[in-house]
């Protein structure tokens, strides 16, 4: 077990009481939130403060109903989960672009990303391959400050309160499962609203693969939140997946006329790819013996 305080945890008798407000909380700060989005525009900015309303959520609740709030997992903890955690999207999404670029559903390095790779770099005179190398490595380095700070905003919320307090009521499974869905739910008026879509068609098939994205997802990020014992692991994850595979693998990848229907989140791909770690992460938990209920994310060795 840790040996890190991370803060007394809600007593039994608060723990529904205190999903419940949570996901009340969250439903009206996103609704606001995602309607401004909705009406200035798929910006950065706004999207950040979209992705922030379940952290302030459950701030919020745990401020309402005077709990704990260090017991949301704040200790960085053992390196090596986040290190894993940091990999783990850089090689689901290998393996799945590596299949869509291989099957040839879709281009490997798009000249324009190639172009624009160079130029906000002052790559004159690279070679394409080594261009996105480079690219590679500053964006995604770069890329993860930004994404920490705006993963960190949901992660709070959904690995932070939800996840943990669904351990202590059901079991790994069903934790996951439902806040996978939550989690695919929140973003349901951008995919439905915004350009956070492959294009404005077949947006029903496209949430469903989304939404086998978030639950695969979550089986992994509820392994790493229980044996880390902390949210960093989520943030740390949530934000190697936006930086690797929205930022890089997505956007150096030919579109064909096809494409979308197997890259990025909404193509079928991903998700396929995603839920398989899934699975073999459950597998794992059920190995390590915290697949059963009662496991509430306080850190394993």
């Amino acid at each position: 077990m840790s040996d890190i305080r991370q803060g007394q945890t809600p007593p039994t008798d608060m723990v529904t009481k205190a999903i419940g407000l949570f996901l009340l909380l969250t439903a009206i700060l996103a609704a606001g939130a995602s309607m401004m989005v909705i009406e200035m525009g798929f910006k950065r900015h706004y999207v950040a403060i979209m992705m922030w309303t379940p952290g302030i959520a459950a701030l919020l609740t745990y401020k309402f109903l005077k709990l704990d709030i260090a017991s949301l997992g704040w200790s960085w903890g053992r390196p090596k989960w986040q290190l894993l955690s940091f990999l783990t999207p850089i090689a689901y999404g290998l393996v799945a672009y590596g299949m869509i670029w291989g099957f040839g559903f879709g281009g490997v390095l798009d000249p324009k990303f190639v172009e624009e790779a160079g130029y906000h770099l002052g790559l004159v005179g690279w070679s394409p391959a080594a261009t996105v190398l480079m690219g590679a490595l500053i964006f995604g380095a770069v890329g993860m400050i930004w994404h920490m700070a705006t993963a960190l905003g949901e992660e709070i919320g959904w690995r932070g309160l939800l996840t943990p307090l669904l351990l202590r009521k059901t079991n790994f499974a069903i934790a996951s499962l439902v806040t996978g869905l939550v989690w695919a739910a929140w973003h349901m008026p951008l995919i439905y609203f915004t350009k956070y879509n492959a294009g404005p068609v077949d947006l029903h098939l496209q949430f469903a693969n989304f939404t086998l994205m978030t639950v695969g997802l979550s089986f992994i990020m509820t392994y790493f939140r229980i044996k880390s014992g902390n949210l960093w692991t989520a943030t740390v994850m949530h934000a190697a997946h936006n930086a690797y595979i929205l930022s890089i693998l997505q956007p150096m990848t030919v579109q064909y006329e096809e494409t979308w229907r197997y890259a990025n989140e909404f193509g079928f791909i991903l998700p396929l790819v995603v839920a398989a770690f899934g699975l073999y992460f459950w597998f794992q938990a059920h190995k390590a013996g915290i697949a059963g209920a009662g496991q509430a994310g306080e850190g394993q060795a």
